[in-house]
């Protein structure tokens, strides 16, 4: 009897002492692991009635779009912490951890604010859930001093301590320069040196690939020659960039590296954000390529989705702001007219296709769906979808981007057939039943199975407190052919 004891106390000691080692083999897990929490599975009567607002047929446009603000906005109040300048949304974790997911929160969704303001729209904006009024400059002013105050509990963090950090510091320069006159311009000397003492933090992140993020170093570098924190910017980043161009107005992520959507919601934006901060830096290039970029992007937008293919596809709802920025850019080369209506279109399909819950949005195409987010992808990550609405919002109601006639996009007009062999795509479309098709000729794979999330994805998440999606890389980019009635070749079907 007592052997048997000792046998068992010694295995359970050898069992422990197995855990305890393979324990320190994981990998450590992501921080706050624990506080991330998953998207409600039902949409609230919020999300329906905002969704239903926007596609109704007997509003007007800029009524429609003014629910979507609200919308956005009470979702903002109602997820922020104290002093505003975390953001935490529900959805899936990323590998960067619960407090940059709460930077990554604030600082994607808050230039829509900025663009409210500067467009002369007031400061008082009404919560929708709540019916509380809100200071707004007073808000994001609060939120930015804690955020870049070392010194604060809700502190952002060095840029140097955390990349991640590079990427959103872009869109803080954005909101900064959009509410200059409300909030930057209120703030004291003090003030202004403890926030640009945290932005050019970012001249310590390196970009070994030259790809879409040198143009972060860019926008923090053209926001400090405008105040005069930085007179004479070091904009080698830029042309090393540019020495990715491809023509079309769109470029290769990196000297090796992807065409894909990131030339709509990420490159031509940026682009679009550095021409209006410094118009001296390469303007006759920065305008053409803008524009080029919208005429592009104005052929892959249907009523019946998006070609949608490649990484960070939760960002697909900031697909149509090449085309307005070109309308802002230069009206008379993309029409005002059409560029709402593609923006339009877009906000349509996926507002009618259910895609806004819990005053954030799902993170996969239409619903939430882990096989197709990326492991850097966050909660707030997917408000990026927002940037297309930021640079509508930059225009007054009374702009002629919401007066003018709208105007059909080409695959309401025609079919199409455009040969981008510089880019390595042709992109078809059919009037007829609205599909727009990506092919990619480099490619000859008609169906790759995705990888589903499985159980085991899920144990390994349980067990090492890291996500472990499929990411399925193949399918984003080996298929031949990319349609817009079935995403993805319907390989996730």
């Amino acid at each position: 009897m007592i052997s048997a004891v000792i046998g068992w106390a010694f295995g359970l000691a050898a069992i422990c002492l197995a855990g305890g080692v393979l324990l320190l083999f994981l990998p450590r897990g992501v921080e706050g692991w624990s506080k991330f929490k998953r998207l409600p599975a039902k949409l609230d009567a919020t999300d329906i009635w905002v969704a239903e607002q926007f596609c109704a047929k007997d509003a007007t446009e800029i009524v429609r779009f003014d629910a979507l603000f609200q919308y956005f906005f009470g979702g903002f109040i109602r997820h922020a912490g104290p002093q505003m300048s975390l953001i935490h949304y529900r959805g899936l974790p990323s590998i960067r951890g619960f407090w940059v997911a709460g930077l990554e929160g604030f600082a994607r969704t808050a230039p829509l604010f900025g663009a409210w303001l500067y467009a002369g729209r007031g400061a008082a904006v009404t919560d929708p859930y709540s019916g509380v009024r809100h200071d707004l400059p007073a808000k994001l002013g609060q939120a930015i001093l804690a955020g870049t105050d070392p010194a604060s509990p809700h502190y952002w963090g060095s840029i140097a301590e955390a990349r991640q950090r590079a990427v959103e510091a872009a869109d803080i320069v954005r909101l900064l320069w959009l509410s200059r006159t409300q909030i930057w311009d209120q703030f004291s000397v003090e003030e202004k040196q403890q926030i640009v003492d945290w932005l050019i933090g970012i001249e310590a992140v390196e970009v070994p690939l030259a790809n879409n993020w040198l143009l972060f170093h860019v926008l923090v570098r053209a926001f400090l020659k405008s105040t005069g924190f930085l007179p004479e910017p070091d904009y080698c980043a830029y042309f090393e960039f540019k020495g990715n161009y491809l023509g079309h107005g769109w470029f290769k992520d990196g000297p090796d590296g992807p065409v894909d959507y990131y030339n709509t919601w990420g490159i031509t934006y940026d682009l679009f954000w550095i021409g209006l901060i410094d118009p001296q830096l390469d303007a006759d290039f920065i305008r053409s390529a803008v524009c080029a970029s919208g005429k592009l992007t104005s052929h892959l937008i249907s009523p019946k989705g998006i070609p949608i293919m490649g990484r960070s596809c939760c960002y697909r709802l900031g697909i149509p702001a090449p085309i307005v920025a070109a309308s802002i850019v230069d009206p008379e080369a993309m029409s005002p007219g059409l560029a709402r209506h593609a923006l339009d279109m877009t906000w349509r399909y996926f507002c009618g296709h259910r895609v806004l819950r819990d005053g954030t949005m799902t993170m996969g195409y239409l619903e939430e769906d882990p096989r197709l987010v990326d492991l850097y992808s966050g909660p707030g990550s997917a408000h990026w979808g927002l940037r297309s609405l930021t640079l509508a919002y930059m225009l007054p109601p009374e702009h002629v981007f919401w007066t003018a006639p709208s105007e059909p996009l080409p695959i309401e007009q025609r079919d199409f057939d455009l040969n981008l062999s510089e880019l390595g795509w042709r992109i078809t479309g059919s009037k007829a039943d609205g599909n727009i098709v990506v092919t990619i000729p480099a490619n000859s794979a008609d169906h790759i199975p995705a990888t589903p999330y499985s159980l085991v994805h899920r144990l390994k998440e349980f067990i090492t407190h890291k996500p472990w999606r499929p990411g399925n890389q193949k399918v984003k980019y080996r298929l031949s052919h990319y349609p817009a009635q079935r995403p993805f070749a319907g390989c996730f079907d």
